[in-house]
């Protein structure tokens, strides 16, 4: 069977996704305390992460990662995005991770040395 046979319109012109592992820190806007998560792949529209804590369908949300050097040019480079929680994957069993999928509306690259 083809890649493309058995796949809908959605799934066919899908953003290319990337499985990186790398940390990811997210809060809801206005939060003061990041939480930490780890990122399971990620494209130029979203990404999928673990995360400590799940959150609300459509809660909006901002993230920042390092991106590798083979993505972020010569050197890494640190992103900010916001944008919305679009899918939750609660853990299949205590004791196990939890997985949210946020679209990317926004970002922005962070100049090295400053914190957003």
């Amino acid at each position: 069977m083809s890649r493309w046979e058995g796949q809908t319109d959605r799934e066919s012109t899908r953003a290319q996704r990337f499985v990186i592992p790398m940390p990811l820190r997210y809060r809801r806007p206005g939060e003061r305390e990041w939480h930490n998560g780890e990122v399971e792949n990620i494209s130029r529209t979203g990404v999928l992460f673990s995360a400590e804590e799940l959150m609300d369908l459509s809660a909006p949300i901002e993230m920042r990662f390092q991106l590798p050097v083979e993505i972020g040019g010569a050197t890494a480079a640190q992103v900010l995005c916001a944008g919305e929680i679009v899918r939750t994957v609660p853990p299949p069993s205590s004791g196990q991770l939890q997985f949210l999928a946020a679209q990317i509306r926004t970002y922005q690259f962070i100049p090295k040395g400053r914190t957003p």
